[in-house]
């Protein structure tokens, strides 16, 4: 198993299985999660969680296939309506090569970690297919002198918002040689600006473009919209109901804009409207058209709940 974390009503655990495709075709490594409600009972039928694809031919697949597989399966946490995390991207050697060191191929595999991302902590998914997050030679183990063994990165739910950064705790896997020395494994730690995993963006020569979020239902106790955004100046948002119509007091002329907020972290700024506040809107369901503008203007996150950005809560 590689993570464990609360979505929901949920207690999910994530890891690794081998197991066979719907045509009963046996597999490498792939990414499993159990489900539980209360902790007690749990799911003895795993859920596939994240997949990455198998060989058409048979003979090719399995744990010392030459593809890649999932390492652990997916580490990620959960940030209220979202969970993002990471996976193993496990490459093995040639068959030729890792004959050289064994069965195991012991000083030829590595490993990197992809960015996941998902909507109900089971079913995982990347924003950008085979991107490499983080690489074994980004974040090496310790070396050794005089010999070259790669380094194999091993992911879990160690994913923490502290102040303006995000911490994301990983380990280091010296996978030595077959002879076994300096064989051992590292904590290592990497940060990023406040949840600023990946951003949302003009495409290259427009000038403009919207976001449509899915229907959110507004805190009964009331909230704000706060954006964590470069070139906030250029972000605009406008509220329209469940089915995309646009709301009058808060569109148009009397859309949202954004402006520097007092106790907010780093660049995330509060949306102000012109002559409402959201009090009307509480306990509704609005969807969120945000436009932007500027080649330089990317957005990261939207907060509904500035108290648990404040407190570090991991709620975004």
């Amino acid at each position: 198993m590689g993570s464990f974390f609360k979505f929901g009503n949920r207690y999910i655990v994530h890891g690794q299985g081998v197991g066979t495709d719907n045509r009963g075709k046996p597999e490498g490594r792939q990414g499993y999660a159990s489900t539980s409600t209360d902790f007690v009972q749990w799911d003895r039928e795993y859920h596939a969680a994240f997949r990455l694809p198998e060989p058409d031919d048979v003979a090719l697949r399995g744990l010392v296939g030459d593809y890649p597989q999932v390492h652990l399966g997916v580490g990620a946490a959960s940030l209220g309506n979202v969970a993002v995390g990471l996976y193993g991207i496990w490459h093995n050697p040639p068959q030729a090569e890792r004959r050289k060191q064994g069965w195991y191929g012991a000083g030829l595999i590595t490993c990197d970690l992809g960015l996941v991302v998902s909507n109900d902590g089971v079913a995982f998914r990347e924003p950008v297919k085979d991107h490499v997050f983080i690489s074994g030679k980004q974040s090496p183990v310790t070396p050794v002198p005089g010999v070259d063994d790669p380094t194999i990165l091993c992911q879990a739910n160690g994913i923490l918002n502290v102040g303006e950064k995000t911490l994301i705790y990983h380990g280091r896997w010296r996978n030595a040689t077959v002879t076994g020395q300096d064989y051992y494994a590292e904590v290592a730690l990497a940060t990023l600006p406040r949840d600023r995993w990946g951003s949302l963006h003009l495409a290259k020569g427009s000038s403009r473009g919207t976001i449509w979020s899915a229907p959110i239902t507004l805190p009964e106790d009331g909230c704000d919209i706060l954006l964590n955004a470069d070139g906030g100046e250029d972000v605009t948002v406008e509220l329209a109901d469940e089915k995309g119509r646009l709301l009058p007091a808060y569109s148009g002329e009397r859309r949202g804009v954004v402006s520097a907020a007092e106790g907010t972290v780093g660049a995330v700024r509060a949306v102000r409207w012109a002559d409402e506040s959201l009090a009307g809107l509480r306990g509704k369901t609005v969807r969120l058209k945000i436009a932007i503008a500027g080649d330089k203007t990317k957005l990261y996150a939207v907060y509904l709940d500035p108290d648990q950005l404040m407190g570090d809560d991991n709620g975004s």
